[in-house]
């Protein structure tokens, strides 16, 4: 249960006055979660049954997430909105924590992500860059000097193999950083965790996009490398090759790859991996391990996109 921030029944139904919402019929705990607390609510009001998701936030809430949120259901994208606190704000306080209502959204979380799927997520991705393009905000702060410190708190307790996969890791992301390739990769908002768990899907397809808690400024490869790691790759690791192709197509329909993204895809999934891995180790609520195997195939793996996918070589906005 992903609960850090305790709800009273009290505090359910004083959040309920606050955002309107009804009369209070149920709440419990959702199982996600890993930096905030979730409950979902069942409210009645004029008879009309509704089903929400209230979060509680360990800090404020980046105005770039709810900013987002807004332009992304504008366009018609499957986005929970937050609702209006009763002081016309889109959040509130409850607990004595920042707190969120958003309409609960059917679906459940992909285990076994099938092609569709992948081609689904890559047209969200696309969809998400090219909505939010000229929209501003705070840089990704796992950065260059987020990797150092983690790498250097990390290090040495890591075994052999850990210390060599780190090496290796930041040698060729040294390396990569250097190139005007990388440099010219086109920049924007990225969702920064859109893992399986954080999207819903019924039989009628993709129902919604959840947590934009790390919503950043970024290369938008960098969305489609988080994707493709925790989407597309097999129990050890490797890459599926029909799912990756479902992503990356579905995604280069809507938004054509540049060419330094072509190039750079296999150093963006390793730094992925990266990110994930030092951060898994920092909180290991999700298994560490699951994130090095990937890293570990990543290093491996590094060949580029094939032309194919940029129908344009100068696209990347």
């Amino acid at each position: 249960m992903a609960v850090f921030i305790e709800l009273r029944e009290e505090d359910a139904i004083a959040a309920c006055r606050a955002w309107n919402l009804g009369k209070l019929l149920a709440v419990e705990p959702t199982a996600e979660g890993i930096e905030n607390s979730n409950y979902f609510l069942s409210t009645e009001r004029r008879g009309e049954r509704r089903e929400w998701v209230l979060t509680l936030g360990a800090g404020d809430f980046p105005s770039v997430m709810l900013t987002t949120l807004v332009r992304l259901d504008a366009a018609g994208l499957p986005v929970p909105v937050p609702l209006r606190h009763r002081s016309g704000a889109r959040s509130g306080q409850i607990a004595g924590a920042p707190a969120l209502i958003a309409p609960r959204f059917p679906g459940s979380h992909p285990h076994r992500p099938r092609v569709d799927q992948c081609a689904a997520i890559g047209r969200f991705l696309a969809r998400m860059h090219r909505v939010t393009i000229g929209v501003s905000g705070p840089d990704h702060p796992r950065d260059e000097a987020w990797l150092a410190e983690r790498a250097g708190l990390h290090a040495p307790r890591l075994g052999a193999l850990g210390k060599q996969r780190l090496a290796d890791a930041l040698n060729v992301l040294e390396a990569a950083t250097r190139r005007p390739e990388w440099a010219g990769l086109p920049a924007g908002l990225v969702h920064g965790d859109l893992f399986r768990d954080n999207a819903l899907f019924d039989e009628t397809g993709l129902r919604a996009v959840i947590d934009f808690h790390h919503t950043a400024r970024a290369p938008l490869l960098f969305d489609l490398a988080v994707v493709a790691n925790d989407w597309c790759s097999r129990v050890d690791g490797r890459f599926d090759g029909d799912r990756l192709q479902g992503l990356l197509r579905g995604y280069a329909r809507l938004r054509p790859l540049s060419r330094e993204e072509c190039w750079m895809w296999p150093v963006m999934t390793l730094l992925a991996a990266l990110r994930f891995w030092l951060a898994r180790l920092d909180v290991p609520r999700k298994p560490p391990q699951e994130m090095a195997r990937i890293l570990d195939w990543r290093l491996r793996e590094g060949l580029p996109l094939s032309p194919a996918l940029t129908a344009n070589p100068s696209a990347g906005s």
